[in-house]
């Protein structure tokens, strides 16, 4: 019994760096790679607004691919042999942009179709890790490990985005492609090596990928009947649609309209995650004091009106600043909603239901870049444009608080206190009937309050 729980303690800690050692892989790729892919296609001369979608039409379609995973992975059966063969497919899905940028061109329908695969096949990662994780770290120390992998993360992320560095030097060398080359380059090598380090987890449950269900119809309308599971991922739903108002088109923004150099918009870009690192420590520790929930609020209310910010100055000195203030509430809203998702939505349900839940996150994505596309086809592509845009998506999230009112129920009751206001303010206009206000004022009724301390429990 002795040697089992030494060889349990040593396959534990073994996983957990592993776990860690993943993530920095990934994010290396995501900084070098993913994130550049906007300006890729500003270089080789497509239009700001296709180049913008370029963040999310991909995506949309690697969404829909991605729905064969629980099939797959039950077909397979290993969730572990399942995520580190697409977490390879992704590698060498960058391949192609490799050879592109050598060559100097690559039609935008290519484009398009090879960064559908990345997505697709990151996609059909994401949900049987997720399942995974949960098997590989145990409950207790998962928020404290969440928040120290989360900072090896970001740092290693910023890093990722040191590739600004390689972009400046090739554009005054004359090579701006060839240096793309090279950043798309080190993104797939930094994603073979995180497919190598996922091939040698272990995997304690093995038969847990027999148990995840295909997500057809009945069992989609079963899964999601838990109100809670609902409340929460329409609240993330709602706010990444607002959050992808914007979000394709801030790199096309600093760098054509602000006019910045990749170096300037490396330093804003690494205010954020510089700050995530700074402030994911006292995270941890407000969400281990206030639980997930509050944290989670405390984030979506520091980044509603983040957007707006960006019309006070163009300096680059107030950017950093506004980024190292966005680190922040990102990192408040990240933790809480990741760890929410594990705390709400059952190990043996979570690979249908995040799968769907991709899909949805996808359609909400791409219909919030149209969105914001079509807002600057009609307003322009110059500083108006951009400040409508911006104004939009901080309204579009004061509205979203409302839906997190139902998921921390022990929060500021958004919708029960507008309700009322709503109530009184119809009551005073003539010929409206009235409602007995106090009825509402006395609050959710013994059976709700009964539901909300279970759920805060």
């Amino acid at each position: 019994t002795t040697r089992m729980s030494l060889a349990s303690v040593h396959r534990r800690r073994r996983d957990l760096r592993l776990l860690i050692g993943d993530g920095v892989c990934f994010s290396l790729m995501t900084g070098a790679g993913e994130w550049q892919f906007v300006l890729f296609a500003l270089a080789l001369g497509y239009s700001e607004v296709t180049s913008g979608l370029l963040a999310t039409v991909p995506m949309f379609i690697g969404a829909f691919v991605q729905l064969i995973t629980p099939w797959g992975v039950r077909k397979i059966g290993s969730l572990r042999r399942w995520v580190w063969m697409f977490a390879a497919i992704q590698a060498v899905s960058l391949v192609p942009l490799v050879i592109g940028a050598s060559v100097g061109s690559m039609p935008i329908w290519v484009l398009y179709i090879v960064i559908s695969i990345y997505w697709a096949s990151g996609y059909m990662t994401g949900p049987p890790w997720q399942t995974w994780f949960t098997s590989l770290v145990p409950r207790g120390i998962r928020s404290h490990f969440w928040t120290t992998r989360s900072r090896w993360i970001q740092g290693f992320l910023g890093i990722g985005l040191m590739a600004g560095l390689i972009l400046q030097a090739g554009e005054q060398a004359g090579l701006p492609l060839i240096a793309f080359a090279v950043v798309f380059g080190i993104a797939a090598l930094a994603r073979t090596i995180s497919a190598v380090l996922l091939s040698r987890h272990s995997e304690p449950n093995p038969g847990l990928a027999k148990q995840i269900e295909p997500p057809t119809p009945g069992t989609v309308r079963r899964l999601f009947a838990d109100r809670r599971t609902r409340a929460l991922l329409l609240y993330m739903l709602a706010f990444f649609l607002c959050v992808f108002v914007t979000a394709p088109f801030f790199g096309p923004y600093m760098r054509e309209t602000l006019g910045l150099e990749y170096w300037q918009i490396m330093v804003v870009q690494a205010g954020t995650f510089g700050s995530k690192i700074m402030f994911l420590p006292l995270v941890g520790r407000l969400t281990k004091k206030f639980g997930p929930g509050k944290v989670l609020w405390l984030g979506a209310a520091l980044t509603t009106p983040a957007a707006g910010f960006w019309l006070i100055s163009d300096q680059l000195w107030w950017l950093v600043i506004l980024q190292v203030y966005v680190g922040f509430g990102w990192a408040c809203w990240e933790t809480g909603s990741f760890l929410l998702v594990f705390d709400t939505i059952p190990e043996d349900k979570r690979t249908p239901i995040m799968t769907v839940y991709q899909l949805a996150l996808a359609t909400v994505m791409t219909f919030g870049s149209l969105l914001g596309a079509g807002v600057l086809e009609w307003m322009g592509t110059g500083l108006r444009g951009y400040a409508v845009l911006m104004i939009l998506t901080s309204a579009m999230r004061l509205v979203s608080l409302f839906l997190l009112g139902s998921i921390e129920p022990s929060g500021l009751r958004l919708r029960h206190r507008a309700r009322t206001l709503a109530i009184r303010t119809r009551g005073m206009i003539p010929g409206w009937p009235t409602i007995d206000v106090d009825v509402i004022e006395d609050g959710p009724s013994e059976p709700e309050r009964r539901d909300d301390r279970d759920e805060a429990e």
